[in-house]
């Protein structure tokens, strides 16, 4: 493999790079007799790496909700907010909305499994506020996007994120079983706005989004230490059970309850915040054609690796070429105990040559070994690309469009949702080929 290191774009554009080629054993088809087709083999075809900046991701419709807030060594700053609508579990036709409320609890459930990234002990503050504008469900929002609150009523927590509770709750004269997650007892002023809307709001779903838009979830810290924070995936559209479902418990008169669920996964928005970066990452960023030995991927809106492979058509240079097999391979690097290696990474395409834009592989379509999760015995993410790197060949061959555009790899946005990070480490990605050359 070659790789090169911050050289200017003109140098390795004028390199004259023929990827080496050797041989592999013969193989005989079925129904040919003893003709044998000759099969070679390449793993030193040259790449270019660098980090770029992702392109908008969808904020809602995912299957989890992420919220904290992280101080990475390697990437700075990362945090994740949450915006919320919310639905009537049980209508009420006649509430007593000129009561005062005695209290307010928000309960949100955590993903058991890998529900956390970064240092889940740490204390983060959050601040939860109503929301001033609606969440649209037929609306495709992105973790770029922002909706305003309001400020005057609000909730400080300072705490864990992800709480091991063993206490059951009240709910009008019974208990509802606990489940690990996010506790916080809203302020008074929020539970007396949660009491004191006008009747229709508790009445159906349309009657309360005119007068409750929803809550905001957000981190306030700003002064998170370096290597410490955590972000924690929260289950909001879950529906189970009234036990382990995200709800707003509002209680009054004593011994009564009202209950707010959460719309669901359309309804709930997840914002990314990433940065400022290092100045390493961020000479990256600036320097486009320039190209490095280590990139870097992200969750949450922040950055991806961009992989090209320049000299793909040396392979069919006499001649079109069968792909038997093509796979990529990278390493990662500088994690620990709290900054894992992500379980998975995405391969992806770019929807065009100049777009930034996700665009699915074919392999990550129509192959079940598509590949990208974790070996934690080499330390790799390796995927299988064969029929990605025939359908470009194919292209250029027969029809001489070049679709050589290259490919992204990025931190999965669901299945599984985490807020991790990767340092990727060039020095051992390998890209290994298998063809034969029809006659």
């Amino acid at each position: 493999m070659k790789l090169f290191h911050r050289l200017p774009l003109f140098l390795i554009t004028g390199l004259a790079v023929v990827s080496c080629e050797r041989r592999q054993d013969n193989i005989t088809l079925p129904g040919q007799g003893g003709s044998e087709i000759e099969l070679f083999v390449t793993d030193t075809l040259t790449f270019q790496a660098k980090t770029i900046d992702e392109d908008s991701l969808p904020g809602n419709g995912v299957s989890y909700f992420m919220l904290g807030e992280l101080n990475d060594p390697i990437l700075g700053r990362t945090k994740a907010s949450i915006y919320a609508d919310l639905d009537l579990i049980e209508p009420y036709a006649d509430f007593p909305n000129t009561q005062e409320a005695d209290s307010a609890i928000l309960f949100i459930p955590s993903v058991e499994g890998l529900n956390n990234y970064g240092n889940i002990l740490y204390p983060l503050k959050l601040n939860v506020y109503p929301l001033q504008q609606n969440i649209e469900s037929g609306e495709t929002y992105y973790q770029t996007d922002s909706f305003s609150i309001d400020e005057t009523i609000s909730t400080e927590y300072v705490g864990k994120l992800i709480n091991v509770y063993t206490d059951s709750i009240l709910y009008k004269n019974d208990t509802l079983n606990p489940y690990d997650g996010l506790k916080i007892k809203l302020s008074q002023d929020f539970a007396n706005k949660l009491m004191s809307l006008p009747k229709e709001a508790y009445e159906t779903n349309n009657g309360l989004d005119e007068h409750f838009k929803g809550i905001a979830i957000i981190p306030e810290g700003n002064n998170v230490a370096p290597s410490q924070g955590a972000i924690g995936v929260f289950d909001i559209h879950n529906t189970i059970s009234l036990d382990y479902r995200a709800k707003i418990l509002l209680y009054f008169g004593d011994s009564n309850t009202f209950v707010f669920g959460f719309s669901g996964k359309n309804q709930t928005v997840n914002k990314g915040e990433t940065g400022p970066y290092p100045s390493d990452i961020q000479e990256q960023l600036n320097e486009p054609d320039k190209h490095y030995t280590e990139t870097y991927a992200q969750a949450l809106s922040g950055v991806k690796t961009k992989i090209e492979v320049p000299y793909l058509y040396n392979l069919i240079a006499q001649g079109n070429v069968a792909i038997h097999k093509a796979e990529i391979s990278f390493s990662v690097k500088n994690y620990d105990e709290f900054f894992f290696a992500p379980p998975r990474l995405s391969l992806f395409k770019p929807f065009s040559k100049s777009s930034n834009r996700n665009f699915l592989i074919e392999d990550a379509v129509t192959s079940t070994n598509y590949g990208g999760n974790y070996d934690e015995t080499d330390g790799t993410y390796t995927f299988d690309i064969t029929r990605h790197v025939q359908n470009i060949l194919n292209s250029q061959y027969f029809n001489g469009i070049d679709t050589n555009d290259g490919l992204f790899l990025a931190v999965p946005t669901d299945q599984p949702v985490i807020g991790a990070r990767c340092v990727v480490d060039h020095s051992k990605t390998k890209i290994h080929i298998t063809y034969s050359k029809p006659n």
